[in-house]
């Protein structure tokens, strides 16, 4: 009896220090604001019919701009709307540019980036003189809010008649735009960092096979490209890339091809403006003969980066998400925000409250395509599950894309009619509060 209460007393006297012990921790924690439900309210808005590759971007003044790619037979438009946060129609609609040489693909949308120095730029994918599937990528930019576009300019630094795009934008200081990009091209003499990965191996197109890189670029009003650099010397070929800033560091990410393997890496850029080596995001061990077109996504809010991906490596398709606590630090361990058979992934991100997120990607139920998103705390806690719209599975929906600003975020998703596709939007918010132009007491 006396043995086993100095053995109960031990025991007790250890639970008690492991609880201090814990509770210690738990203070250390950084503390991030609980999720809080979502409202999405679905607009009437509409382009019409041959409108698609819809993508958004907050702007300083917290609104919104939309560009998508609207198609009459041959010719091609690239339109910008402008809207104020919660309202149910545009306050400007602009063409930006058109032609019947551009190159128009269900998975690869131009976006848009608002410089620190108010400059707007976008892109669009134009083919090369005597290319069917060969195309350059031609910069647009406007240095009155978007009202007025000047003439395109060509950002690849080469001729070679090869396939390049699926383009992402940041802002770089004054009026310099920094760029990452898929380029295909055969010769390299601009490495990043001795020569990229070097891995060798080619991968898919999806409709062709040839080594395809990551590359970046910085380009001023001026028109010149300059500091090009090779960043990943094999990577999948048409999934789509993400570039974020978090402090002084800058961080690409993109689907990677090492060994055949098509997981998510990274690559940071150091506030000396040197490219370092790719990582893993995180280490799924999907192997893949072809490229699933399905890329990754970024945000960052705070000092907390969060990354979201699909990957089938475990069979069902899973969408998931890591997040990077602060500057420099590794990914923590993945959470998974979704998994299914018929789930299409197609995923976005975007800064959501106090060190949260808001994410959005293609789920599935009962044979249909579920357009979601969800709230994601700091510690990757994944709140309630929103549907915001149901649609037909297939490549017409597109990849769905979502911008936040002061509380309020933008959908914007391709709906497949019988007359053809069209842009489609949601307004997301957080019912109780208060969002300046939002309606609170809307259904």
């Amino acid at each position: 009896m006396i043995r086993r209460s100095i053995a109960a007393g031990r025991f007790e006297s250890m639970r008690v220090r492991l609880h201090r012990g814990l509770a210690v921790a738990l203070c250390a924690l950084p503390l991030a604001t609980p999720v809080a439900a979502l409202r999405v309210t679905p607009t009437d808005w509409t382009p019409g019919a041959g409108s698609a590759q819809p993508s958004v971007t907050a702007t300083p003044s917290g609104g919104f701009a939309l560009t998508w790619q609207q198609k009459q037979g041959a010719l091609a438009e690239l339109q910008i709307a402008r809207f104020d946060a919660g309202a149910a129609q545009p306050a400007a609609q602009t063409v930006i540019a058109r032609g019947s040489d551009w190159f128009v693909n269900w998975a690869d949308f131009p976006s848009l980036a608002v410089l620190e120095n108010g400059d707007w730029v976008t892109f669009t994918l134009r083919r090369s003189a005597g290319g069917s599937s060969t195309y350059d990528i031609h910069l647009r930019r406007s240095v009155d809010g978007g009202a007025t576009w000047q003439a395109p300019v060509k950002i690849n630094d080469d001729d070679q008649p090869v396939q390049r795009g699926f383009v992402s934008l940041l802002p770089d200081g004054g009026d310099r735009l920094l760029l990452v990009w898929l380029d295909d091209r055969q010769d390299d003499t601009h490495a990043a960092h001795g020569g990229g990965t070097a891995h060798g191996a080619s991968h898919g197109h999806g409709h062709d096979e040839g080594p395809m890189h990551l590359r970046s670029a910085v380009v001023g009003r001026d028109g010149v490209t300059r500091e090009g650099a090779r960043l990943d010397a094999d990577t999948c070929s048409c999934c789509q890339t993400d570039l974020v800033r978090r402090g002084g560091e800058v961080l690409a990410v993109y689907r990677d091809h090492a060994e055949g393997i098509r997981d998510i890496a990274s690559v940071r850029r150091g506030g000396d403006g040197r490219w370092q080596a790719p990582q893993a995001v995180n280490v799924d061990g999907w192997r893949m003969p072809g490229c699933p077109v399905n890329g990754p996504a970024a945000a960052v809010n705070a000092e907390a980066l969060a990354v979201v991906w699909p990957t089938m490596a475990e069979g069902p398709l899973d969408v998931k998400l890591a997040i990077s606590p602060r500057e420099g630090a590794a990914f923590a361990r993945p959470v998974l925000v979704e998994r299914g058979a018929a789930a299409l992934g197609r995923v976005d991100a975007a800064p959501w409250g106090e060190r949260g997120f808001l994410v959005s990607w293609v789920g599935s139920e009962a044979g249909q395509a579920v357009l979601r998103v969800a709230g994601v705390d700091a510690h990757g806690v994944v709140g309630t599950r929103r549907e915001v719209a149901r649609l037909p599975p297939g490549r017409q929906l597109g990849h769905p894309r979502i911008a936040s600003a002061n509380g309020v975020a933008k959908v914007v998703w391709t709906e497949p009619t019988a007359e053809g596709p069209r842009v489609r939007t949601a307004w997301i918010d957080q019912p109780g509060v208060d969002q300046p132009g939002v309606d609170q007491n809307r259904e």
